[in-house]
């Protein structure tokens, strides 16, 4: 199933970076050791296509995002705030990385209010941009597939939960895949923890050594919005997989992410070590949880609303035109239920390498060139396939496809 491409990605590494202190000095150690790659992803997003107004952007990060990391999470506007000295940009720069989540949705959101056409929007394009543009507007979104299992389901009763990241192929070009290891100050009475993610970010999917997990698959929702008139402001989403992290247990850690301030919609599997987990699909104004059925104690998720809460609700409706996502979690699901009860790391690795519906598959790859018209999405791909133990407290990683990775594990010292 590899093409040339696939086999350079996965020939290498990601890059692993640790960072220790209170929330100021471990940002800056981050911003000075990925300095060229924060302000080489900063280039991708604020100059080439996806960010059009930059002053635009940066009022709405000052009225909104700003307002709500000074009340709900303060820390972690510190270590923005040290990345960005540390990497020489501004703090609205590392809040906007952190943020692209939803900025990305701008334009998206946009076309829907102006009533014109993807081709017609995209005149709006300033001429000096238009040659670095990657893509058509509006952009497509990203797409993931996340499983857990709980003792049950698995050979030595350990708790798996992992995750494909599906991103912009640019992610392996640019080599911008990293696996951050924070080591907070001991008054901050914090656990150690691995996050995955990209240069200038706090964080996405991850766990940390208390043995709590968290992964995260977009979600487009009708009350997905752009304003300025929450008085809270808001909380950029991946910023809410750090908070998750930095909680002390697990009951803590999801009320700060249901408690927290959004504007557009995600989806979150969470778990821990004491062997329970869920998925909760949240958009601006509500949340709805699913959980492992108790016969299987597996639960899998993409990118539609699946629970039964959400489709029991006549106020909000799933805005996502699909392809694979009707079919990734349900060939995960497969693949897990045929190795029920003797589920170990490997084999749960080896669900995610499922190619139903290839290349748009599970196991996403870039169509070979000149067959672009197999992929309804031909820049997308798996990034990265990660794997994280709860009950043992490892995680397995590898960059690219998990179907021909080279795996490397990592532990908490």
């Amino acid at each position: 199933m590899a093409n040339d491409l696939d086999k350079n990605n996965n020939q290498k590494t990601i890059e692993h970076i640790i960072i220790r202190g209170n929330p100021y000095t471990r940002g800056f150690s981050y911003g000075q050791q990925l300095k060229e790659k924060i302000v080489a992803n900063l280039h991708y997003y604020k100059v080439r296509y996806t960010l059009l107004d930059w002053t635009q952007v940066e009022e709405f990060i000052n009225k909104n995002y700003v307002k709500a990391l000074e009340r709900y999470y303060p820390s972690g506007l510190q270590e923005m705030k040290g990345i960005a000295a540390g990497a020489e940009v501004t703090v609205e720069d590392i809040i906007a990385l952190n943020a692209r989540y939803e900025l990305m949705r701008w334009n998206r959101d946009l076309i829907r209010k102006s009533q014109q056409s993807p081709q017609e929007f995209a005149k709006r394009v300033p001429k000096d941009k238009i040659e670095d543009m990657p893509h058509e507007l509006p952009q497509l979104p990203h797409e993931c597939t996340s499983a857990v299992c709980l003792s049950k389901a698995t050979k030595s009763g350990d708790v798996l939960i992992g995750q494909n990241w599906d991103q912009n192929k640019r992610m392996l070009s640019d080599d911008m895949v990293l696996l951050l290891e924070v080591h907070p100050d001991p008054s901050e009475n914090m656990a150690p923890f691995f996050m995955l993610t990209e240069p200038g970010t706090l964080g996405r999917s991850g766990m940390n050594a208390n043995g709590l997990g968290i992964t995260g698959m977009s979600l487009f929702s009708s009350e997905d919005y752009f304003g300025d008139d929450s008085p809270k402001g808001y909380i950029p989403i991946s910023l809410f997989r750090r908070m998750f992290l930095e909680s002390p247990n697990f009951p803590v850690a999801v009320k700060r992410l249901i408690a927290a301030p959004r504007h557009v919609s995600i989806n979150m599997t969470v778990a821990t070590a004491e062997n329970e987990a869920f998925n909760i699909e949240m958009t601006p104004k509500n949340y709805f949880v699913s959980y492992p059925p108790f016969e299987t104690d597996i639960i899998t998720h993409s990118n539609l609303f699946k629970s039964d809460s959400f489709f029991a609700n006549n106020s909000v409706k799933d805005t996502y035109i699909c392809g694979s996502s009707l079919i990734r979690d349900r060939q995960m699901q497969r693949g897990l239920l045929d190795k029920w009860g003797n589920i170990d790391e490997i084999s749960f690795t080896k669900a995610f390498t499922n190619h139903v519906g290839f290349p748009d598959s599970l196991c996403a790859h870039i169509p070979e060139k000149g067959r672009e018209d197999l992929s309804t999405t031909p820049n997308l791909c798996t990034v990265a396939n990660i794997v994280m133990n709860l009950t043992t407290k490892t995680l397995r990683l590898c960059r690219a496809n998990p179907c021909n990775g080279v795996f490397y594990e990592y532990t908490f010292n």
